[in-house]
């Protein structure tokens, strides 16, 4: 009888001390993080964090009365760049502690941020169906994105030579035709690079643009019916270049404001 009690007594204390580490170890694997207040008014927190728990077991924990924490959330000038909004305001991380093992959590919650699941989470968090965020793209896609051959300043002039006749094209906004898009509005566009670079091959520029070296405009069957525009590839390349220098449209404004 005793030797039983023992027994039972002695698989108790095991489970308690099963459970207590077990606890202890959850709590070691956890990082605080402040999120700012608009972060949290839409409930973003709750979505995120428990996806990166689930795959990494690190408990992140949201700091909200301003006391210390590992790291915090925000449009900041400095930290590193996690994700944006639709608008283009950058969401960055600062870090704060010095603490080795917490440091280690964060560059793993980074390395999730910007991991094809991460980024699929942040980009599928949605309120009533519309996307908010999404991902930043890395460092050698931006640099990669952002070289352009041609000259800005010819680009401009070209453009406000033989484009503002439809488009507006620069800092006028009354210009061009009011069912056309801006160059501005064209920039928002995921495509615009590829829509810049052969807009000549597409209607209604293809019987109005003639390209020096390739392409002449207009045909028999289909003949201009004004004068057309002769441009050279390296015009078209500033062309390119000056669009790719100027600023998206904020398409959440009203019509005709920058």
């Amino acid at each position: 009888m005793f030797v039983k009690i023992s027994r039972s007594l002695i698989v108790t204390f095991l489970g308690l001390l099963f459970v207590i580490t077990s606890a202890q170890t959850n709590y070691g694997d956890e990082i605080t993080i402040e999120f700012p207040e608009e972060l949290l008014m839409i409930e973003f927190e709750k979505y995120l964090l428990p996806r990166f728990k689930f795959k990494t077991r690190i408990n992140v924990l949201v700091n909200k009365d301003g006391n210390s924490f590992d790291a915090k959330l925000g449009i900041f000038p400095t930290g590193l760049e996690v994700f944006s909004d639709l608008n283009g305001f950058i969401y960055k991380l600062e870090t704060k502690t010095t603490n080795k093992e917490r440091l280690h959590r964060l560059e793993t919650f980074v390395s999730w941020l910007t991991s094809p699941t991460g980024v699929m989470a942040i980009e599928d968090f949605s309120i009533e169906g519309a996307q908010v965020f999404k991902a930043v793209k890395t460092l050698e896609e931006k640099e990669e994105a952002e070289i352009f051959d041609g000259n800005i300043a010819s680009g401009l002039g070209v453009s406000q030579k033989h484009c503002k006749r439809c488009h507006v094209v620069d800092d006028n906004a009354f210009a061009g035709i009011g069912s056309t898009p801006s160059f501005h509005a064209m920039r928002t566009f995921n495509d615009w690079q590829e829509r810049f670079t052969a807009f000549w091959t597409v209607s209604p520029h293809l019987n109005v643009i003639s390209i020096t070296e390739v392409y002449e405009a207009g045909s028999k069957s289909v003949p201009t019916t004004i004068a057309p525009i002769e441009l050279s590839l390296e015009q078209i390349d500033d062309i390119l270049a000056y669009v790719a220098s100027i600023k998206p449209k904020d398409l959440g404004k009203p019509i005709n404001s920058w």
